[in-house]
């Protein structure tokens, strides 16, 4: 059985020089008169994007950064918007936690490089790891939820114990996934393998606490992997 718990920029378009059939002195005025028109359009829709109140979003028990990118751009590839502008509170982008307060920028940072980086660490480290899994692979997810690699066999040990590696094991009360999480913990009990992964982290205080696994104090986890 068993908790955790894991950015498309606006485009402003700029009317071209109108164009018509009508006298030189016609067109050129008309022209000066719609890049006037659109440049105030422009300079009017920065002025009020400069002056938005900033937002902020509380994190809650479950939450990845794509559900929160999903959430607020209607894109969940956006969570590195989020991530670029929380690197002081974020550590790693798979693990956010209950009650941290994060900043929600309006639109795409000026620069990505660094969210860039960690979404392509993710995606590799985690992008294939659902299903029936080994226990290398469960010793990866825990590790890709936020796991520390010392704890990452026990943490595949009591995992095969508890499901046999299925990603949709279901057991008698409903506890969900690889690590059998109790639905008593809400939203953290989830079939998702990273967000299944970031729960048995958060419930285990990161390895140092499994006795919330029957598997463990039973001793029936041993010799499993």
């Amino acid at each position: 059985m068993a908790e955790v718990a894991g950015k498309a920029a606006p485009a402003i378009a700029i009317a071209g020089v109108l164009v018509t059939s009508s006298p030189a002195h016609a067109a050129t005025s008309a022209g000066v008169t719609a890049v006037t028109v659109s440049e105030q359009v422009h300079t009017d829709a920065l002025t009020r994007h400069q002056q938005a109140p900033a937002r902020t979003y509380t994190v809650s028990p479950g939450d990845t950064l794509s559900g929160i990118a999903q959430r607020y751009y209607g894109d969940s590839a956006d969570w590195t918007w989020i991530y670029d502008d929380n690197e002081s509170v974020i550590q790693n982008p798979n693990d956010i936690y209950p009650g941290e307060v994060l900043k929600i920028p309006y639109g795409q940072p000026d620069d990505q490089s660094a969210s860039a980086s960690a979404a392509a660490t993710v995606l590799t480290s985690a992008a294939n790891l659902s299903g029936t899994l080994s226990c290398p692979q469960l010793e990866e997810l825990w590790e890709a939820g936020g796991g520390t690699q010392g704890e990452a066999f026990m943490a595949a040990e009591i995992a095969m114990a508890e499901s046999g590696g299925n990603q949709y094991a279901t057991g008698t009360v409903g506890e969900r996934g690889y690590w059998q999480i109790n639905p008593n913990h809400g939203s953290l009990s989830t079939y998702d393998p990273l967000g299944n992964a970031q729960a048995a982290v958060i419930i285990s205080d990161n390895g140092t606490n499994w006795t919330p696994w029957t598997t463990y104090t039973s001793g029936a986890y041993i010799d499993r992997c």
